[in-house]
């Protein structure tokens, strides 16, 4: 059962905003058991994950499971923003993560190409090293990049990227970060 708690504020604590430079996707089908929300009763269980999500062996590489893909984010360019959906009886959660990687070659080109058809789960870490996910199973998170090359007198090259995912508010992964091996 979920715990309503008294709300403080930083209490003298730094509160940065923003996200960390790493953000992790792996698509839904590489996993093996993707875990759900804790069912203990201490406050904040209801909206922590409980344990690691496991991952499937990767035929690719034999002997060796699949994993999250970490993809770098452009210092100051991801934002994580979870704004109300639905009605009174039926509220939710449409969760919108924005990010730019400055990747301009063809694995930035096959990476977009490929992971717009892919329900994803994605792992966002904050300055103060909290990890927030994006998506589920069964409700993964879709990612889509709008590429530009920027002109010779300002602007980047790369890849502006945009995922959503509908859930019922944030949701907190304390389990471990298994990477794709190279």
């Amino acid at each position: 059962m979920a715990t309503l708690t008294h709300l403080p504020g930083p209490q003298g604590k730094d509160n940065q905003p923003g996200l960390k430079g790493d953000i992790f996707v792996a698509p839904i089908e590489w996993f093996d058991t993707i875990a759900g929300f804790k069912t203990t009763s201490a406050p904040g269980d209801s909206v922590t994950i409980d344990g690691s999500h496991t991952f499937l062996p990767n035929p690719a590489t034999p002997g060796k499971n699949y994993g999250f893909l970490k993809v770098y984010s452009t210092l100051d360019t991801a934002q994580l923003k979870l704004d109300p959906t639905g009605e009174r009886d039926g509220r939710g959660y449409k969760a919108s993560l924005d990010f730019f990687n400055p990747g301009s070659g063809k694995p930035a080109a096959e990476f977009t190409r490929i992971i717009k058809n892919s329900s994803c789960i994605i792992l966002v870490k904050t300055p103060d090293g909290m990890v927030q996910q994006v998506g589920a199973e069964g409700l993964g998170a879709e990612i889509v990049g709008s590429y530009d090359t920027g002109k010779l007198s300002g602007g980047r090259r790369g890849t502006t990227y945009k995922a959503e995912a509908y859930q019922q508010g944030n949701q907190f992964y304390e389990g471990d970060i298994d990477l794709l091996p190279a």
